[in-house]
């Protein structure tokens, strides 16, 4: 059974989820530039994986509690 959706439920669902992938690209690519430090870069690489890792599943979580979805 499908549940077709408005343009606005769908932005307010999926819109955090593009905008922590947003994030982590910027987050990757500024730990790709060449003028950073070694110990920086290190942080920039761990931040981006962790804001996909624990952002996207915290996202879903707080989206079913208050009723998104």
């Amino acid at each position: 059974m499908s549940v077709s959706r408005s343009l606005p439920s769908l932005l307010v669902l999926f819109g955090p989820l593009f905008l922590l992938g947003f994030g982590a690209g910027a987050l990757r690519a500024l730990a790709s530039r060449p003028a950073i430090s070694d110990r920086r870069r290190r942080a920039l690489q761990a931040a981006w994986v962790l804001l996909l890792l624990v952002g996207a599943p915290l996202w879903l979580f707080l989206a079913a509690a208050l009723g998104v979805f």
